[in-house]
């Protein structure tokens, strides 16, 4: 595929749609620094697939590859859409298949701000890999050494061996074969860590089925339980609402008859509210009088205190008056001095104007002669000055001349007597060479390298049959550990369930159990099924103490069975039969019956004083005609005792579920130490597989190198023998050069005549300049003195101005305090005689104010004699209302008293309806018991529902689901095996393929490289070699050069431009090997002096006419455009904006010639 053209809109400074065509030959692109030439190659290597937005100088901390858009200029808006074509020319056909019927392939990459990039080959979307890996097969990429940026013989120079042989790889064409090895090797590493990771999953999946299974008859027993404990809440719920029922009834009731008694009360309230009525209307009538009275007292009050500030008011005006009165006298005083200091300043100041003005005109006078005289000094010095710049440049061109003509003939003498010395050692190199002899030996190499290669096969091949073997031992081991794991979990599950009910109930026991209840209760104990009625028998007296106590206490004491005791009645029991107990509770055992049912009226009456009877469901019968059904204090000794008996029936329970624990444990860790043993016989077997396939590709490595030497021997010896040819032609050209070169050193002219001349000039030069710098100076003081003059000027004006305004605000001022006084006197005799008539009417006021005091306090009595009547009233009227709101208090509680009945009622037929579905009429009543044997019941009931624990209904659908998982995974884990076989194989394959291809590559660029040194350098020696490793996959890339007249070193001790130069012949050798389609150098021959930029540009177009590489260069320098068979250049027109114009070269040297 060849690079046709390339198409930019809006990509950074190409805002508009620019075409570049890209064709055979050397193609140039030149242009001012900044005008955007790089982004040419950036929006190569971005449309080839380019990720990194750092590489396309995008700066950091942007918007990432967002950032290759235009961005906006002050004249013209950004973009949102950055698009780039590139056409490649198909018509050989070596596309890819799908593409290959096509003769043009278009490749497209666009972004759009904030949505990303899209790719498209001949308008159909691809991924980024189907571009990157197009462009790989082809031999070139974003990342491709034919790409040389700005920098990037630097790098290559610097590089480490390691980043050089990536050079190698694209030279070799091996690129696409690599990302298919990495892309293989991290699918392979997926794969591993998959079947890890499944391993454990079908391990953490089998544990949770088989807890699962334990799961599923816990669910069972607690479905049961739960249907039993429904039907006793059924049953509750319908004892609830019948004495919910009743409750209201009688609720009702009690509602009715407070209604009655609060009628009574409201009437008497009436009564007592009509006489505080009519007591109430008089008084309104004698408050309103007190209140007119008091209103007359305080508008007399509040007139006089009016008139008092009044008064007070006109005597501080007054005195206001006479001190405003004195201030103006003093301001008119003040006036009159400010104005005779004006008149005074006023003269100095227009006696300072008149010599001021004096001065400058005379410094007028004095500048224009000056002026002329500094003109005249100024030509003067110019003539002199182009006198010394003509003498100065004859001189310097004579200089000039004879520097370069000897340094000409020192330059062919060396080059002449470099290539004679190069010609002699390469032809010593080459004799060395020829009777070196190291054939046979490299022969013998190769035979055994290739018996080696041959018996690393054969192990690899045994190792895998080993792996085979383990891994089959291995799954055995893991089956029968994985058995063994179910019968141990089963085992630990039954002994940590009893365990723990045996904590929990050891811990129930002692919470119940007081300090003084320790001794009765602890020391008996009943046979199962006989608790209830033991604690029936013994009840509370079991919480007495044995024996005698410290201080005052219930106790037993030991009496014994007496031989006269009366006999129990036929047909009953003693219960001493059935619980053991301490020698101080048998007589009360012995007088104990146990019957099976209720006895009959016979057997009752022929108990004696002392006897009881009790039923193994706890009900009492005593001698005395005393009955009590189950319940009460006796329950909780019942539940103590049959929690004692659960007990010790857990501790008999424990002892084989331990044994079994102990025995599963003991084959569970026989069996984890054969699965390791079978596990490290897979590993060893593994290790073995692979350390034998590494000595395997490291034998196929070595012998590609030792083949791949015989081939570079031979074409070094041709490279030399090219080279000497060459050399012998280049020194008879050099010492021709040498002796033109002496002929024009004794045709040089004398320079002494010139020097003089120059120091005659430079004299004449200097004493110009120094007339001219001292009128200067004089020019320049009387231009200065002429500003101050004219300065000093304004400001006394200025000044004059001010100080006569100030004579006129002086006199408006004065004026004004006159008319101030004026005023101010008139005032003051229009209020002298006020303050006189505001004390005679003062005195009027105060007679008003005391007659009004004295009617006010004879209404106020009136008023206190109304209100002290109305008082007894006010009593009276409370207390009958204090009686009506105690019955509608009262009223209120059984109100409420009766709607929370009713909906306590609503509240349980709504429960009902909602659990049960029914009224709490139609539920099934029980026989026989109260609530609180029913609530009793239910709890026991729900206690052993919680003693079950947490329940999962879902284990047995959890359990199918877990079960088809593990069969998934099986075969799953069975595919990842199959996976990972392939890709080890497919790896190696490709390993194989590359080491035959790198090693190729190396011979054929190691023997470009050399030729290509020789020629750039004019001779000299170079050399590839292979180091860090002998696998030439993993090996680094390290150059050694020895330009003419020195000695074999590395790249890095070489000056900077046999590095440039070095590093230029090693980019061409890989264009010989594998040429790319495209090539760009973007300034590579900036560290190139004038001759080595020749050789660089000869070897150019010799590299142009014998590849089909199409060549790119952005370059500065003339000698370089001058070799381009056509130019473009890259301006910018506007500030941010690139535009791009071509001259065709070739056409133009035509129609020159024309």
């Amino acid at each position: 595929m060849k690079f046709a053209k390339l198409r930019l809109s809006g990509f950074k400074s190409f805002v508009e749609p620019t075409e570049l065509l890209i064709r055979e030959g050397l193609t140039g692109v030149v242009g001012p620094n900044g005008c955007g030439k790089s982004n040419l190659l950036e929006a190569l290597r971005w449309v080839m697939g380019e990720s990194s937005a750092r590489s396309l100088r995008v700066a950091a901390g942007g918007s990432g590859m967002d950032d290759v858009i235009f961005a906006g200029t002050a004249k013209r808006p950004s973009r949102d859409l950055a698009e780039v074509r590139l056409m490649l020319d198909n018509r050989a056909r070596r596309a890819p298949a799908e593409f290959n019927a096509d003769e043009e392939i278009e490749v497209s990459r666009a972004i759009m701000r904030g949505e990303g990039s899209t790719y498209s080959l001949n308008g159909r979307e691809v991924r980024l890999k189907d571009v990157q890996l197009l462009f790989a097969d082809a031999a070139t990429g974003a990342h491709s050494p034919a790409l040389v940026s700005q920098g990037r013989v630097a790098a290559i120079i610097n590089a480490k061996p390691q980043e050089r042989r990536q050079l190698l790889e694209e030279a070799a064409g091996i690129s696409g074969l690599n990302v298919r090895r990495r892309e293989a090797e991290l699918r392979l590493k997926a794969a591993d860590a998959n079947l890890v990771r499944l391993d454990d999953v079908m391990q953490a999946s089998e544990s949770q089925a088989q807890g699962l299974r334990r799961q599923a008859k816990s669910a069972q027993r607690y479905r049961d339980l739960s249907d039993r404990i429904r039907a006793a809440e059924s049953g509750l719920l319908r004892l609830h609402w019948a004495v919910a029922i009743q409750s209201l009834q009688l609720a009702e009731r009690d509602l009715r008859t407070a209604d009655a008694t609060l009628a009574e009360a409201v009437q008497e309230a009436a009564r007592a509210a009509t006489q505080q009525a009519d007591a109430a209307a008089g008084i309104p009538a004698k408050r309103q009088a007190e209140a007119a009275l008091a209103a007359t007292v305080q508008r007399l009050s509040t007139e006089r205190a009016t008139l008092v500030a009044q008064r007070q008011g006109l005597l501080k005006r007054l005195q206001d008056l006479q001190q405003a009165l004195d201030n103006a006298a003093q301001d008119s005083d003040r006036e009159r001095a400010r104005a005779r200091d004006s008149a005074a300043t006023q003269a100095r100041l227009a006696e300072e104007l008149e010599g001021q003005q004096a001065a400058k005109v005379e410094a007028e006078q004095a500048i224009a002669p000056q002026a002329i005289e500094v003109r005249a000094s100024e030509q003067a010095a110019t003539e002199a000055e182009r006198a010394l710049a003509t003498a100065v440049e004859a001189h310097a061109a004579l200089v000039a001349e004879a520097r370069s003509v000897r340094a000409q003939a020192e330059a062919a003498r060396g080059r002449s007597d470099r290539l004679e010395g190069e010609r002699k050692r390469l032809l010593a190199e080459l004799e060395r060479l020829k009777a070196g002899g190291n054939g046979a030996q490299l022969d013998s190499q190769l035979a055994e390298a290739e018996a080696q290669l041959a018996a690393r096969t054969a192990d690899a091949e045994a190792a895998a049959t080993a792996i085979a073997r383990a891994e089959g031992e291995a799954q055995a081991a893991r089956a029968a550990a994985d058995v063994v794991e179910r019968a141990l979990a089963s085992a630990r599950t039954e002994v940590t369930s009893l365990e723990a009910e045996a904590a929990a109930l050891e811990r129930l026991r002692t919470a119940k159990q007081a300090p003084a209840q320790a001794a009765a209760r602890a020391a008996i104990s009943a046979r199962p099924g006989f608790e209830a009625a033991a604690a029936a028998a013994l009840g509370d007296d079991l919480n007495a103490a044995l024996g005698a106590p410290e201080k005052p206490a219930r106790h037993w004491l030991l009496v014994g069975v007496q031989q006269g005791d009366p006999a129990l009645p036929e047909g009953c029991v003693p219960l001493g039969a059935e619980v053991t107990a301490p020698p101080e509770l048998a007589r009360r055992l012995a007088q104990v019956g146990v019957v099976t049912s209720a006895p009959d009226a016979a057997t009752l009456k022929a108990l004696k004083p002392g006897q009881r009877l009790v039923s193994r469901d706890g009900w009492l019968w005593r001698w005395d005609g005393f009955v009590a059904p189950p319940g009460g204090q006796a329950t909780a000794v019942a539940e103590a005792l049959a929690q004692d008996n659960r007990r010790r029936e857990i501790a008999d329970m424990l002892d084989a579920p331990r044994a079994r624990l102990k025995a599963a444990e003991a084959e569970l860790l026989g069996q984890k130490e054969a699965l390791a043993k079978a596990q490290g016989a897979e590993r060893q077997a593994r290790g073995s597989r692979a350390e034998a396939e590494r000595l395997k590709d490291q034998l196929s490595g070595r012998l590609q190198g030792l083949r791949a030497a015989q081939a570079q021997a031979a074409a070094r010896a041709s490279a030399m023998e090219a080279s000497i040819e060459r050399l012998s032609a280049e020194g008879a050209s050099a010492a021709a050069e040498s002796e033109q070169a002496a002929a024009a050193i004794a045709a040089l002219p004398d320079a002494t005549k010139a020097a003089e001349a120059v120091a005659a000039a430079r004299s004449t030069a200097e004493r110009a300049r120094a007339v001219l710098a001292q009128a200067r100076a004089l020019a320049a003081g009387l231009e200065r003195n002429l500003a101050e003059s004219a300065a000093r000027i304004a400001r006394l004006q200025r000044e004059l101005a001010d100080w006569q305004a100030r004579d006129r605000d002086a006199v408006a001022t004065t004026e004004g305090l006159a008319a101030r006084v004026d005023k101010l006197t008139a005032e003051r005799a229009q209020l002298v005689a006020e303050p006189d008539a505001l004390d005679a009417r003062l005195n009027i006021l105060d007679r008003e104010i005391a007659t009004a005091e004295a009617e006010r306090a004879a209404a106020a009595e009136a008023v206190m004699a109304a209100e002290l009547s109305q008082a007894d009233l006010d009593r009276a009227a409370r207390a009958a209302e204090s009686r009506v709101a105690d019955g509608r208090e009262a009223r209120a509680t059984l109100v409420a008293r009766t709607e929370q009945l009713r909906e306590k009622v609503a509240e349980l037929v709504a429960d009902a309806r909602e659990r049960f579905g029914v009224p709490p009429s139609e539920l099934d009543a029980p026989d026989g018991e109260d609530p609180a044997q029913l609530e009793q019941r239910l709890h026991a009931m729900r206690a052993e529902r919680e003693r079950i624990g947490v329940v999962n209904l879902r284990a047995d659908i959890e359990l199918a689901e877990i079960e088809a998982t593990l069969a998934e995974q099986t075969r799953e884990r069975q595919e990842l095996e199959t996976a990972i076989n392939r890709l080890r194989g497919s790896i190696g394959t490709l390993n194989r393929e590359g080491r035959a291809r790198l090693m190729a590559a190396f011979a054929e660029v190691d023997a470009h490289f050399r030729e290509l040194f020789v020629t750039l350098f004019g001779g000299g020696s170079a050399e590839l070699t292979m180091v860090e490793s002998d696998d030439p996959l993993e090996a680094g890339l390290e150059i050694r050069a020895q330009p003419p007249g020195k000695k074999l070193q590395s790249l890095s001790l070489l000056s900077g431009g046999e590095q440039a130069l070095t590093a230029v012949a090693l980019i061409f050798a890989l264009f010989r090997t594998n040429p790319a389609p495209i090539c760009v150098l973007d300034e590579v021959d900036a560290p190139l002096d004038d001759a080595n930029v020749e050789r660089f540009t000869r070897l150019l177009q010799h590299m142009a006419d014998t590849t089909d590489t199409r060549f790119l260069i952005v370059t500065h320098n003339a000698v370089t455009m001058a070799a381009m068979h056509r130019l473009y250049g890259v301006t910018m027109g506007e500030p941010g904006v690139s535009q791009l114009v071509s001259v065709e070269l070739r056409e133009a040297e035509q129609l020159v010639a024309a």
